[in-house]
């Protein structure tokens, strides 16, 4: 028996077992109908019946224990785990940067920024009604009905949905300091954290984050004298860190959410150095772009348009003539650090 060729037991059902007498030799991708068995992989380990070009709304199969969905051009079967590296089952690009740079999906109807890099930014987007986010679309979100299948498991949204249907700031924004133990429970890691950027007062604080009994607790703490707390190293220091601002009159003025409109503001929640996309309309905010700097301690921010008929893109950070993904009509909504781009 070839080594790819998997028969399982007679106890299992029919379909699990023809689909482990497949052998593939291609890679597939998360939800797209494979016409050789009509098939498609629901997530790594699942797999469910379908029609090309059309969202399945059968009830998925799980692969037996140690096996996981792998699409080719023999059809959708479950191979084992062992014999198929992770590059070979499908429905793996979920929150992975397009070859672009510009974005990832993180649902089967949301994405985030990557912003010229390879890692999912704080950021959080939405596709029109109807849109599936796909990592190979040009315009990020595209039609069902036009052959564009989400990348994103639709068992990965059982983790986004709920986040989202709370409140869009829930993933955008950072959790409120001013509960210690909140906080704690929101980020789930031990360490120290800044409390806030005011120079004068929450720049020198930070709560500690510990698990005690399966529970997330949090205290917070003040430096001694006068110094401050550097959340690089999570230790007091005598010189003050580039992260506090001596314009901050509260820490609330950093979760509150800021606006393009106010630049200084935008690049306080940045919190870094750079360029950043303003919007996504294409016939005025995507024309423009925000610098962000730090200058003495104290973040601004300059608002920019590009030159022309030019476009701002996020992801080489240059002005271009193409008009880029996020400027699609089908975004519905964008949001970067708790920013909503207009």
């Amino acid at each position: 028996m070839s080594p790819n060729r998997v028969c399982l037991p007679l106890g299992l059902p029919l379909l699990l077992f023809l689909l482990g007498c497949l052998v593939s030799s291609t890679h597939g991708t998360c939800n797209v109908c494979n016409t050789v068995n009509n098939l498609t992989c629901y997530s790594s380990t699942q797999m469910q019946s379908c029609q090309v070009d059309v969202l399945s709304t059968a009830t998925p199969t799980d692969c037996p224990s140690g096996y996981v969905c792998v699409s080719g051009s023999s059809g959708v079967l479950c191979q084992p785990e062992d014999s198929a590296s992770d590059s070979q089952a499908d429905c793996q690009e979920c929150n992975k940067c397009d070859e672009t740079q510009t974005f990832a999906c993180t649902g089967t109807q949301s994405f985030a920024l990557c912003l010229g890099t390879d890692t999912v930014q704080d950021s959080v987007g939405t596709c029109a009604s109807g849109y599936v986010c796909n990592i190979n679309d040009t315009q990020i979100c595209g039609l069902p009905a036009d052959g564009v299948m989400p990348t994103c498991s639709y068992s990965d949204d059982s983790t986004t949905t709920t986040v989202s249907s709370t409140t869009s700031s829930t993933t955008a924004a950072p959790p409120s300091t001013s509960s210690a133990s909140t906080y704690c429970a929101a980020v789930q890691s031990q360490g120290k954290y800044a409390v806030g950027y005011n120079a004068y007062t929450t720049c020198r604080q930070y709560i500690y984050c510990t698990l005690v009994d399966g529970s997330w607790i949090g205290q917070t703490y003040t430096c001694p004298g006068s110094m401050y707390f550097d959340s690089a190293s999570e230790m007091c220091v005598s010189t003050m860190p580039s992260t506090c601002s001596t314009t901050a009159t509260t820490s609330s003025t950093t979760t509150a959410a800021p606006t393009t409109s106010n630049p200084e503001a935008y690049c306080q929640a940045m919190q870094s150095a750079g360029y950043y996309p303003v919007g996504t309309d294409a016939s005025t905010t995507c024309h423009q772009y925000i610098d962000c700097f730090l200058n003495g301690g104290t973040w601004g921010g300059n608002m920019y348009t590009c030159p022309g008929s030019l476009y701002y893109n996020s992801a080489s950070r240059t002005c271009v003539s193409t008009l880029p993904s996020t400027c699609s009509t089908t975004v519905a909504s964008l949001t970067l650090n708790g920013v909503v781009l207009d």
